[in-house]
C-alpha cells in the first residue's frame, strides 16, 4: 500500500536532522523507537544515539538488554562527527546511565559549537505517578547539567514538579512555576477538570490543548509527542501551531491505541496521524 508524505502547511523544503540521545528499545513504541519514527515520517532525518539497548520495555517484563556503555557511545558519536553532519537540533531524552548526562551535555555544547542555531531538547525522563524511575544522583544531574542547555524543556506534570520543586495542579500556576526557566516547556500530562491536557509555557505565552482523557495508554506517548512537537518547530510552525499540531496527532494515535486495545503505540499503522490529523485548537493562559 502506498502511503503519500504529506504536510499540513508549508516549509522552505531542506532537510533537517536532529541527533537523538535516548532509549533504544526493539519491540516498544517507546524512547528513540517512537520519536525517530515520528521525526522521520515528518520529514526530519533523525541520527540516533542509543543510551540503552533492549528488547522491550521493562512494564512488560525482564527486558533483556540494559544500558549502553559510555565508551561505546563515545565512539559512536566521534564516528558520527567524522560524517561531517551538520544537525539542527539535538533530542535528549532517557539517560540509562550517570556517566550519559556528562556524555550528552558535552556532545550539546559541541553541535552548539558547530551550529549555534541548533535547537536543544531536553525530555527529563526521570519519574511519574509521584516517583523516580531512576537514580536520585542520575536525576539531580540532569537537573544541573543539561536543563540549563535546553531552549525546549518537555517535562510530565510529576517531573516538572520534582524539577521546580513545587505542587502545582492547575494550568495557570503550572506555568508559573516554570516562568524562570529560560526555555519553552512543553508540560504533559496536565489534569484539566475531566480531560487531559498539554501545556505549552514561552517567555511571553502559555497555550492549552486539552483532550480525553484515557484510563490507560501505551508508554512512548510524552517520547511521540516531543519528537512531533520538535518537528513542527523545525518546519517553520509557531510554538502554539507546532502544539495543536503535535498534541492532535499524538491524541489519534493514543484513541486507535484504546480503540484496538493494542499494547504499545500504533505509530506505523496510524502514521498518517502525524501529517494530517487536523489541529486542536488552544487556549491561551494568563502568565
Amino acid at each position: 500500500m502506498r502511503v503519500d508524505f504529506t504536510l499540513p502547511y508549508r516549509h522552505d523544503g531542506t532537510m533537517k536532522t536532529v541527533l537523538v540521545i535516548s532509549s533504544f528499545v526493539a519491540s516498544s513504541r517507546v524512547g528513540a523507537t517512537a520519536s525517530a519514527f515520528c521525526l522521520r515520517r515528518l520529514g526530519v532525518e533523525a541520527v540516533v544515539l542509543p543510551t540503552t539497548l533492549m528488547g522491550r520495555h521493562p512494564g512488560w517484563g525482564p527486558p533483556g538488554g540494559g544500558a549502553t556503555q559510555v565508551e561505546q557511545l563515545e565512539d559512536m558519536w566521534q564516528a558520527i562527527r567524522k560524517q561531517g553532519l551538520r544537525f539542527d537540533a539535538v533530542f535528549s531524552g532517557y539517560m540509562g546511565h550517570m556517566d550519559h548526562v556528562a556524555l550528552t551535555a558535552r556532545i550539546i555544547r559541541e553541535v552548539k559549537e558547530e551550529n549555534s542555531n541548533a535547537i536543544i531538547l531536553v525530555d527529563p525522563v526521570m519519574g511519574d505517578d509521584g516517583a523516580l524511575y531512576i537514580p536520585e544522583d542520575r536525576a539531580q544531574a540532569i537537573r544541573t547539567d543539561l536543563l540549563p542547555l535546553a531552549d525546549i524543556l518537555t517535562p510530565n506534570v510529576w517531573e516538572l514538579s520534582y524539577l521546580t520543586v513545587t505542587k502545582a495542579n492547575t494550568a495557570t500556576a503550572l506555568a508559573q512555576s516554570c516562568k524562570a526557566w529560560n526555555a519553552d516547556v512543553l508540560i504533559t500530562s496536565v489534569p484539566v477538570e475531566n480531560e487531559i491536557g498539554a501545556l505549552l509555557v514561552t517567555s511571553q505565552d502559555g497555550f492549552l490543548v486539552q483532550h480525553k482523557k484515557f484510563e490507560k495508554v501505551p508508554h512512548g506517548g510524552g517520547d511521540a509527542l516531543a519528537a512531533t512537537y520538535l518537528a513542527h518547530n523545525l518546519l517553520g510552525l509557531s510554538p502554539r501551531k507546532a502544539l495543536e499540531f503535535s498534541v492532535a496527532s499524538i491524541f489519534e494515535v493514543m484513541s486507535a491505541a484504546k480503540k484496538l486495545d493494542a499494547g504499545e503505540l500504533p505509530l506505523v499503522r496510524k502514521q498518517g496521524a502525524l501529517v494530517s490529523a487536523p489541529p486542536l485548537k488552544s487556549k491561551k493562559i494568563d502568565l
